[in-house]
């Protein structure tokens, strides 16, 4: 005995539609939702950790963000201090002036510069004829 074609298809077309309802909700263009704009909070400056590091002592060493000189005094490597940057929205340019004496060969220094709620950031410089003056710039995405 075979069904009735009518209600076969009213049975189809009725399955369709209670699966549509719920896939329309889901996958619908309508947002409910409205987004609230986050008012930009632009930090004054940032707490963080600057680290040097360097394989042969220098005889001078100036490492400035700005115009604010941060380091003067030859310590014994690596070199830490806590220091206040700038915003770090725009990225950081450091500084970094050092010279050697005569007969040191040509060695490397390491700026490490970690700012509070950002990943460290490592650059190495090379020093040519005994001496080094380098802008570098840190930045974060």
């Amino acid at each position: 005995m075979r069904g009735f074609p009518p209600i076969q298809i009213f049975l189809l077309i009725l399955t369709f539609v209670v699966l549509a309802i719920p896939l329309s909700h889901l996958t619908g263009t309508v947002t409910h939702a409205k987004a609230v704009a986050v008012p930009v909070v632009e930090s004054q400056s940032v707490k963080s950790l600057l680290r040097l590091r360097y394989a042969h002592k220098p005889v001078t060493l100036s490492v400035k963000i700005g115009d604010k000189e941060l380091m003067t005094e030859i310590e014994a490597s690596p070199i830490e201090m806590s220091t206040s940057l700038p915003s770090v929205k725009d990225g950081v340019d450091v500084f970094l002036s050092a010279t050697w004496a005569g007969g040191t060969p040509d060695t490397s220094i390491t700026l490490e510069l970690e700012p509070d709620g950002f990943a460290s950031r490592s650059e190495t410089r090379w020093s040519s004829g005994g001496s080094l003056d380098e802008v570098i710039t840190f930045e974060w995405k």
